[in-house]
């Protein structure tokens, strides 16, 4: 079950490890909006240290849209889709075809074509997919990136599946919601971190921070779910097998 935290529960207790008080004004050498922004980017990281170890815990699924009816070019063996606006990584994209959803897979966009050799045969579904772009900039302006999916066929509909951007609390009554109480840890023992950073005075507290987070990062992995290697299974005998 899901646990949650308020903003306001959040500060005090980061506050009691760090040994600090929070306040506001020029005489405070703690500002609570500065705390607010560690605590926001901590849970930032803790999202996606979840995504990146295999927990599907902090992920977002797009609905579900049709096929690109073209090609990404004239004779091209691949079709674009955009990149999931606010999405950090794609997790997963599926197709939906013929009444069926398949997963595709994922490939280096440097070894997309040889998933697909020819320019003319229309294929019955897209097979793989790979990040053409993560987007560009310019200036104040954010184009978002493109997604190849290979090889090129408008049979049917996909929706992907990815990690969202989080967005940044700052009313003391919202929650963060958490996995488990190893989740709640981590982002408190990191917020510390980013505290006592800061401070020459504080590098005791800086070394028991940064101790207690790989503590809870080692318990936070040891539920993650293992993969699989799919293929011929490897026998590996024990050094006492002929004994």
């Amino acid at each position: 079950m899901a646990v949650t935290r308020t903003l306001s529960a959040m500060l005090n207790r980061a506050a009691k490890l760090a040994d600090i008080q929070l306040g506001s004004g020029t005489s405070v050498r703690h500002e609570t909006t500065d705390a607010t922004l560690y605590l926001n980017d901590s849970y930032r990281e803790y999202l996606s240290l979840l995504t990146t170890r295999g927990f599907d815990f902090a992920l977002t699924e797009t609905a579900q849209a049709a096929l690109p009816s073209t090609r990404a070019d004239t004779n091209e063996q691949y079709s674009l889709v955009d990149w999931p606006s606010g999405a950090l990584l794609i997790k997963r994209i599926d197709v939906l075809s013929d009444g069926d959803w398949h997963e595709l897979e994922r490939r280096d966009w440097t070894t997309l074509r040889s998933e697909w050799r020819s320019t003319s045969a229309q294929a019955r579904r897209p097979l793989v997919y790979a990040p053409k772009s993560h987007g560009t900039v310019s200036g104040a302006t954010f184009t978002a990136g493109k997604i190849a999916l290979a090889p090129f066929s408008a049979n049917g509909r996909y929706k992907i599946t990815y990690q969202a951007e989080w967005t940044d609390i700052t009313d003391t009554t919202h929650v963060f919601l958490f996995s488990n109480e190893h989740g709640v840890q981590w982002v408190l023992w990191d917020c510390v971190i980013k505290i006592s950073a800061r401070y020459r005075d504080n590098r005791k507290r800086h070394e028991i921070a940064l101790a207690e987070r790989a503590h809870t990062e080692a318990l936070i992995g040891h539920f993650t779910p293992q993969i699989v290697q799919t293929g011929p299974l490897t026998m590996v005998r024990s050094p006492n097998y002929y004994r």
